[in-house]
């Protein structure tokens, strides 16, 4: 594990407790059990030498995609390709497909909540505490947003933002352009956490 007090600027470990917070659906069979009636949520990182993509891309595929799934397999690309860059150069972070996503304060979940009303819905912000060792990372999620588009990157944008996301940077302080206009969106921090988180209150009703 990395300490806190070592160079990379945004991956850390300790066991001193702390609060986080992230927003959970009450209606999930899982969220119920884990935090309603357990109260915990636990989330270990995978061998390296055990694959951690579940799902591969076929080279060969050339068939129309129906507009109703393309979302749904351009944000798997997205974590695909994020994924592929954590192994080759960031192998110390947490993975995305291991790791329980979390908020580092309040008010990062106010921001998440105002960029992201469709996905907050009617999901509730629970805080949670560490419990034991834990290691996390933090991100810019403004990077993931902009590999969700539908728009065509070449291999070298792929790779930069790619890298400035698990590196920590904001996507702010960089140019970037989407179908011929600048884009850009202001941070909202994510973690990525691996370890065990207790829910003080496992109440699920709004």
């Amino acid at each position: 594990m990395i300490s806190s007090h070592e160079a990379v600027a945004n991956l850390f470990s300790s066991t001193q407790a702390r609060d986080f917070f992230v927003y959970v659906d009450p209606r999930d069979w899982m969220i119920r059990h884990q935090v309603g009636l357990i109260g915990t949520f636990t989330s270990v990182p995978s061998e390296p030498s055990v694959p951690s993509l579940m799902f591969l891309p076929n080279p060969e595929f050339k068939t129309f995609i129906s507009p109703f799934q393309n979302n749904l397999l351009r944000n798997y690309i997205a974590e695909y390709n994020l994924e592929l860059s954590r192994q080759r150069s960031f192998g110390a972070y947490p993975g995305r497909l291991q790791a329980i996503f979390l908020l580092d304060s309040a008010e990062e979940a106010q921001k998440y909540a105002a960029r992201h009303p469709g996905h907050v819905g009617t999901r509730l912000l629970k805080r949670c505490t560490t419990v034991g060792a834990y290691h996390y990372s933090i991100h810019d999620s403004a990077w993931v947003n902009f590999l969700r588009i539908g728009h065509s990157m070449d291999q070298d944008t792929l790779e930069f933002v790619s890298r400035c996301y698990w590196s920590g940077e904001r996507v702010a302080d960089h140019e970037l352009m989407s179908m011929g206009q600048r884009w850009s969106e202001e941070p909202i921090l994510e973690v990525l956490f691996l370890g065990r988180v207790d829910f003080p209150d496992k109440l699920l009703e709004g």
